[in-house]
């Protein structure tokens, strides 16, 4: 991927990410995480945010919190969304391939666990030899959106329509997962 396209895919997994943060973190700062999300935009755009984006990543700190935490908690999981959001404003300033593919990664384990725990927390045992069961249904269509940003930015060719068809999809595709997560975490405090 060119350095703009990985900045239009950061911002994507960022985007489809942020739901956790939406729903799980302090509901005071959703006007902050939106406010962030436009800036992480107007990077992926070409827009000349560095600035900005500097600042906002100096105050959110390099320290990740997920650690503080087990993924039995919510703070777990709105932290890991902090990370994706960090990610997203780290690949705004400077371009990084394997950034990227962290911020996938991790949605992708988010997104493992809420089917797991919807699918009633019951363990796959493989053996040796055997195919590694399937992606869950969350984490299948998150698997479905990064091919679809691939194919969006490979057809494109830098095209301005493409970064906000992309935008339009991650938008949806957090709207879309919302009830599940919502649902994954029914009875904690939201």
């Amino acid at each position: 991927m060119s350095r703009p396209d990985l900045k239009v895919a950061a911002a994507a997994v960022a985007q489809r990410g942020s739901i956790f943060y939406r729903i799980l973190g302090p509901h005071d700062e959703r006007d902050w995480l939106d406010s962030v999300l436009e800036l992480i935009w107007a990077a992926a755009e070409g827009q000349d945010v560095g600035d900005e984006c500097a600042e906002v990543l100096e105050k959110m700190g390099e320290e990740s919190q997920a650690d503080e935490f087990d993924s039995s908690h919510s703070e777990f999981f709105a932290a890991r969304s902090l990370e994706l959001i960090g990610n997203a404003l780290a690949v705004a300033l400077r371009p990084d391939p394997e950034r990227v593919d962290q911020s996938y990664i991790a949605l992708r384990e988010l997104l493992s666990i809420v089917d797991y725990r919807l699918g009633g927390s019951e363990s796959v045992v493989t053996r040796y030899g055997e195919p590694s069961p399937l992606p869950g249904p969350l984490e299948q269509k998150e698997i479905e959106a990064e091919g679809m940003v691939r194919d969006e930015l490979a057809r494109s060719m830098g095209q301005v329509d493409a970064v906000a068809r992309i935008r339009e999809e991650s938008s949806r595709f957090s709207v879309e997962v919302t009830l599940p997560i919502t649902d994954c975490f029914n009875g904690d405090d939201l």
